[in-house]
């Protein structure tokens, strides 16, 4: 059976893949950024988190740049390293027109630019999410209207509707981080928490960067700590075909009852579900059951299986007030600034 809805990509202005690597084929990972190096004259009565977002989210300032990536090689006979068509390695990117603070709750300009041109946008499709008892897919591009709350930043996502809210995510730190010298002497973290490890590894002894190369004057990262606000439901395919809309493929199609679908063996979380690993409760609008231990994922998240329309459904929850994480060790998100996304345009060698 495929289960293939394990939470991972959620908005991909908030949320990425967690850091991966196959060198034998598969280079993969995520990360983000944004410009901090501006005269705008802050906002009275912003915290110090609200003008570090500012700092990197406002137009002005040149905006959130979230690094996304993965990269496939091949070799000749002689040696030579070409990079396939199918690779990607791309910015998210939003910005903020005016401060909320100013101008109260703001929707961000969102979209995509590839960092190497050689290399195609992939196509973009929206996360699925149970609000209300029913599926609903978030926008794309991402839909996100960011307010501030006391000290801190909230953004709320929306879906395909413009107005049905699928995830609310509360920034409590925001911390800029500026980058000089040689990119290959850059904090371990931003390697290890983002995208840009990607480049740091070698293909057949052929390094994927210019290792003299370094950064340009103001480029910086952001460091973002987040969390989750309200119990979130993320759903994708419990089986075959492969969907991308609200209609998601259950896990079966007749069932009587929430009870008799235990026991139920996923081949994604490589175990075997009864029904006293959970309870049941009413989560999102329907009945549904909610392991009672977390999935082995950087961000906590339950397995979650619901009833709906006489068919069982799959997904996981994020509950609330849940803090979220990229690799298991590391408990802020990354964005890059333009400066720091144009040096890594500018070095990368693949």
């Amino acid at each position: 059976m495929k289960e293939n809805n394990r939470a991972s990509v959620i908005n991909s202005s908030h949320i990425a893949f967690p850091l991966s690597l196959l060198m034998t084929a598969l280079l993969a990972a995520c990360g983000g950024g944004g410009d901090s190096n501006s005269s705008t004259t802050p906002v009275a009565n912003l915290s110090a988190a609200q003008q570090d977002y500012e700092s990197f989210a406002l137009a002005q300032n040149g905006g959130l740049h979230f690094l996304r990536g993965t990269l496939s090689f091949s070799t000749s006979s002689s040696g030579a390293l070409t990079v396939s068509p199918s690779s990607f390695f791309y910015t998210m990117d939003s910005s903020l027109a005016k401060s909320p603070a100013l101008a109260g709750p703001q929707l961000l300009t969102t979209g995509s630019s590839t960092v190497d041109q050689k290399l195609a946008v992939p196509a973009q499709t929206g996360q699925r999410y149970l609000v209300g008892g029913s599926v609903v897919v978030e926008a794309v591009p991402a839909q996100v209207q960011v307010s501030y709350s006391g000290a801190n930043i909230q953004e709320t996502d929306l879906a395909s509707d413009g107005k049905t809210v699928t995830m609310t995510l509360l920034g409590t730190s925001y911390t800029t981080v500026p980058l000089s010298g040689a990119i290959s002497n850059s904090p371990s973290e931003l390697f290890d928490g983002s995208a840009l490890g990607l480049i740091t590894n070698t293909v057949n002894g052929t390094s994927l960067y210019n290792k003299q190369a370094s950064w340009q004057t103001g480029a910086a990262y952001l460091k973002a700590v987040r969390q989750v606000v309200g119990d979130t439901v993320l759903v994708g395919d419990c089986a075959a075909p492969d969907t991308t809309g609200p209609n998601v493929t259950p896990c079966v199609s007749t069932a009587p009852i929430l009870e008799s679908f235990f026991p139920h063996t996923s081949a994604a979380d490589g175990s075997t579900y009864n029904l006293s690993d959970g309870q049941i409760v009413t989560l999102a609008g329907t009945r549904a059951w909610v392991a009672n231990t977390a999935l082995n994922t950087p961000t906590p998240e339950y397995r979650v299986y619901y009833q709906s329309n006489g068919q069982i459904f799959s997904g996981v929850l994020i509950k609330d007030g849940t803090p979220l994480a990229p690799i298991t060790s590391q408990d802020f998100y990354i964005f890059l600034n333009s400066a720091a996304v144009q040096s890594v345009a500018a070095a990368i060698t693949f």
